[in-house]
């Protein structure tokens, strides 16, 4: 064999070698890691934490929102009381498993003249005002200032222990109430008082 056979097939030979790559390199290709997992990890859970707090904080804005919308909703129920010599009253229905919190407004009906008093008729839906919903998880409690005496209100309809807690009387006054509202159970905003004049103070 003459030398330059032999050189060249030396180079050819090399040349394979050096074309084929390592292990360690191929090994290192074919896969993440364990550096690159953790990073990954961390931007997932910082993504989803963020998407949780903007969803939490839309609902809240949400709920806020229908505060304002109740408190709007209490000015005008004054108003037209007062205007129609109308005696109403705030009706709630509490949060159920297939609905959530919502109120309407009741007017009453005095039965005292009645020959046959009928006690389902006292208090019936006043049906000018469009009852609402709350969105979910949002909710509120009312409770009774005190029971002074009211022209309006001489008899158990209007100040009795089945009394509605919030009544306009239709002469300007108010049962004084303090309400709070409350999102997943914690309260939000300030607290409400409708005084006897029907003013909402924000404490």
């Amino acid at each position: 064999m003459s030398y330059q056979s032999f050189s060249r097939k030396k180079s050819a030979k090399a040349s394979c070698i050096a074309k084929r790559p390592s292990s360690a390199r191929l090994n290192r290709s074919s896969g993440f890691t364990l550096i690159e997992i953790m990073v990954v990890i961390v931007i997932m859970t910082i993504m989803t934490s963020l998407v949780v707090l903007n969803i939490g904080g839309v609902d809240q804005r949400r709920a806020m929102q229908a505060r304002e919308m109740f408190i709007l909703d209490l000015k005008k129920i004054n108003k037209e009381s007062t205007d129609q010599a109308k005696v109403f009253a705030l009706n709630v229905q509490n949060a159920t498993d297939v609905a959530p919190l919502s109120y309407s407004l009741f007017e009453y009906h005095d039965q005292s003249f009645e020959r046959v008093r009928q006690v389902d008729r006292i208090w019936q839906p006043y049906t000018e005002f469009k009852p609402r919903q709350l969105p979910s998880n949002v909710s509120f409690s009312v409770q009774s200032l005190n029971n002074e005496n009211y022209p309006r209100a001489q008899n158990d309809d209007l100040l009795g222990g089945q009394a509605p807690q919030l009544i306009w009387f239709g002469n300007g006054e108010v049962r004084p109430v303090r309400i709070q509202f409350y999102y997943a159970q914690q309260p939000i905003g300030h607290e409400l008082e409708l005084d006897h004049l029907g003013k909402v103070n924000e404490n």
